[in-house]
């Protein structure tokens, strides 16, 4: 079928996350790397401009954690928001 409609099978690269906390909605989502391969073209159509984010290459220094880091390393930031779940209200 992709093949007839003229597309290829691959999905850009990207990042899966599920977050839940007490009192609010489970969110399942996903973010992409800005510049990727396939951003435009997404076999399941699932790139949103919002997001698509940019991966910022550091060499050695602190990460966000406190931890020495050796090396290049990349770090990526995004600000989630969930929704109250207003099902478990009384």
């Amino acid at each position: 079928m992709l093949k007839a409609q003229g597309r290829h099978p691959f999905r850009p690269e990207h990042i899966h996350f599920l977050i839940e906390a007490p009192g609010y909605r489970r969110l399942v989502t996903h973010l992409f790397a800005a510049g990727g391969e396939y951003l435009d073209s997404d076999v399941v159509f699932g790139v949103k401009n919002s997001l698509v984010r940019e991966y910022v290459r550091h060499s050695g220094g602190t990460a966000p954690d406190g931890q020495a880091m050796q090396g290049e390393w990349y770090s990526l930031h995004h600000d989630f928001s969930i929704a109250a779940d207003l099902s478990s209200s009384s």
